[in-house]
């Protein structure tokens, strides 16, 4: 009996793997109809990474910003009092 090639994967991936297979299977209709069910699938995989990571960045750029008015308003502040 073949075992399952999961069954390799290092441990330390192995939850972010399932996660990513089960995202992918959201697609099943989509790439079910491909001519190469296995590629779309990964294709869908890419897909939704690339969304994930998207959003990471809106995040992250949202963040970076408001640290930046942050620190101005601060600077702003320090110099109002220098001025006193």
């Amino acid at each position: 009996m073949a075992q399952n090639w999961r069954d390799f994967v290092d441990p330390t991936l192995k939850d972010n793997l399932e996660v990513q297979i089960k995202e992918s299977l959201r697609q099943k209709d989509a790439y079910t109809k491909a001519e190469h069910p296995g590629q779309a699938q990964l294709w869908c995989a890419i897909a939704s990474l690339s969304r994930q990571v998207f959003n990471l960045t809106l995040k992250i750029n949202y963040l970076e910003r408001t640290l930046k008015d942050i620190i101005e308003l601060e600077e702003k502040k320090i110099k109002v009092k220098k001025k006193r």
